[in-house]
């Protein structure tokens, strides 16, 4: 199972994640790239959405919703995010004020919810971690906003730090102790040429991948453990969603490691 993906990024809309790709049931990505004047539009059908800014400025007219001016930020390391969730059913249209950036993940839903957008000042963001793993995490659309399915956000992580450590994971519906969804993460570096590590391992060994990441890589994670770390002297930053059959937010931390905490 290829479970990595390295991604160029022309004008336009890539689309990196397509339905059931990459060993996953339930996410889709698009990075969607315009120039000033340039855009974007869609109706989600049966799906639902969230657009995150990931850089420069855009006009998002969502149809309900009075228009807003998205994105405050040159870069992912520069600021919160923004965006929009985009329910079932939603006609949208974003048109680029400067060179703009924006993720879109989609999921498939039965149910129509209404669609909001996502403003920098109620963006939260917290340190986590502890010692050599510490990270800022900003939820985009957290497990306590409205959706079905998505849960988003970003992760960046301090100068030769590990993250998503100790690891963990949510790949068994066993409530209240773990959930079950799939991940992707998305990265970026500062300097670009930076390069990390990350590694996949179930508890069973059926999959125990290591991996180099570099910027706009893209990779799935469909079960378990998935802790990753940067090279010293580069930051690293990651857009995360998941999704799953039901909304609910447990992991589980590997017993071998989680003495660290």
């Amino acid at each position: 199972m290829d479970l990595q993906k390295r991604c160029l990024l022309p004008n336009g809309v890539n689309r990196i994640l397509t339905s059931g790709a990459m060993g996953l049931s339930f996410l889709e990505l698009d990075i969607i790239v315009l120039n000033p004047g340039e855009r974007y539009q869609e109706k989600l059908e049966n799906k639902e959405g969230i657009l995150t800014i990931l850089s420069g400025r855009g006009r998002v007219e969502v149809v309900g919703l009075p228009i807003e001016i998205l994105g405050s930020r040159q870069n992912v390391f520069s600021g919160k995010p923004e965006g929009a969730y985009l329910g079932s059913g939603t006609f949208f249209v974003i048109t680029a004020e400067t060179v703009l950036e924006a993720a879109l993940f989609r999921t498939p839903v039965s149910q129509e919810l209404p669609s909001y957008f996502v403003k920098e000042e109620t963006v939260r963001s917290e340190k986590r971690g502890g010692p050599n793993f510490s990270r800022f995490v900003s939820d985009v659309v957290g497990i306590k906003s409205s959706a079905v399915r998505l849960i988003t956000g970003e992760t960046i992580g301090e100068n030769g730090n590990w993250s998503s450590y100790p690891p963990h994971k949510h790949d068994r519906d066993r409530m209240p102790e773990e959930s079950l969804l799939e991940e992707v993460y998305f990265f970026r570096f500062r300097p670009e040429n930076g390069f990390g590590l990350m590694r996949i391992y179930t508890e069973d060994g059926s999959i125990d991948q290591p991996m180099v990441i570099r910027h706009n890589d893209l990779v799935s994670i469909p079960k378990g453990y998935h802790p990753v770390v940067a090279a010293a002297g580069y930051e690293i930053y990651y857009l995360w969603a998941l999704a799953g059959p039901k909304r609910e937010m447990r992991v589980s931390e590997d017993p071998a490691h989680k003495w660290v905490k």
